[in-house]
């Protein structure tokens, strides 16, 4: 079974094996591909971009069941570094992208909070902009896990859930502004019965006197006064890229617009436009 999917300038690319994935629950990756039964070809998750050296390299299994399809799984305990992975198949010393089949998420959609010690380890295969197969990986020591935002009366308020992280008497969230030297605010988190986390950021203290046409604020958890930042994000379902899916809308705070968002990383931050920036 074979797809065309269009490439980048001029070239298009060539018909490629599809490949259909699914994780489940344990996080287990678990990719079959359409070769020929006697295919030495064999699966190369390689770290983009591909300019650099980072590959794992897979077994092709075949289905006995199912002649013409060969399985790899990649088990939760194989830990793939954070970053994209594009999975290629290794023929004759030459590695080719597979294109995306039908990827079964169901697994990460609502899944319970990883419990335990550890760093967290989350992978969502995804369709790149050619149809490509790629899998989004992230390797965090500590994680919060963002939930639902509410954006009204010049305040944005954040449900979260931290993982991996024990947060104490004093915690407070850190929003900085990007670049070099930029400011800083903090605000008090409330912690609930269960362990949830909530907070409000007044918007208005990420106005500037002088703004910049466009500012970028990253928000961190400081778990206890004494212990380093902790990014908060969005990973554990099902989307890949949630810059392009979350959109959220905007509010005016003395002229300026403000509005949350997720970053390429899937990182929650503030984006502040000042006056005539659009």
């Amino acid at each position: 079974m074979t797809a065309t999917a269009a490439g980048t300038g001029t070239e298009a690319f060539a018909a490629r094996p599809v490949a259909g994935c699914a994780v489940d629950a344990a996080g287990v990756l678990t990719v079959d591909v359409e070769l020929p039964a006697d295919s030495a070809a064999r699966a190369v998750l390689r770290l983009r971009p591909a300019a650099g050296t980072r590959a794992t390299v897979v077994t092709l299994e075949p289905l006995p069941e199912a002649p013409g399809r060969l399985r790899f799984r990649l088990p939760a305990e194989r830990v793939l570094a954070e970053g994209h992975w594009e999975v290629l198949l290794e023929d004759g010393g030459r590695r080719s992208p597979v294109a995306a089949g039908l990827r079964d998420l169901r697994a990460l959609v609502d899944r319970p909070l990883p419990a335990g010690p550890g760093p967290l380890a989350v992978r969502v295969p995804y369709a790149d902009g050619g149809g490509a197969l790629v899998v989004r990986a992230w390797l965090r020591e500590g994680h919060v896990e963002a939930g639902p935002l509410r954006l009204a009366d010049g305040t944005l308020t954040v449900w979260a859930r931290p993982v991996g992280v024990v947060v104490t008497a004093g915690a407070r969230v850190l929003l900085r502004r990007r670049g070099t030297g930029g400011p800083r605010h903090e605000v008090p988190v409330r912690v609930d019965a269960s362990g949830g986390l909530r907070w409000t950021v007044e918007l208005a203290r990420l106005l500037e006197r002088e703004p910049p046409r466009a500012a970028y604020w990253d928000l961190f958890l400081l778990p206890s006064p004494s212990a380093a930042p902790v990014r908060i994000s969005r990973l554990l379902d099902d989307v890949a890229e949630r810059k392009r899916v979350f959109v959220y809308p905007h509010t005016r705070v003395a002229g300026q617009r403000v509005f949350p968002y997720y970053t390429v990383d899937n990182d929650l931050s503030i984006e502040v436009n000042a006056p005539g920036a659009g």
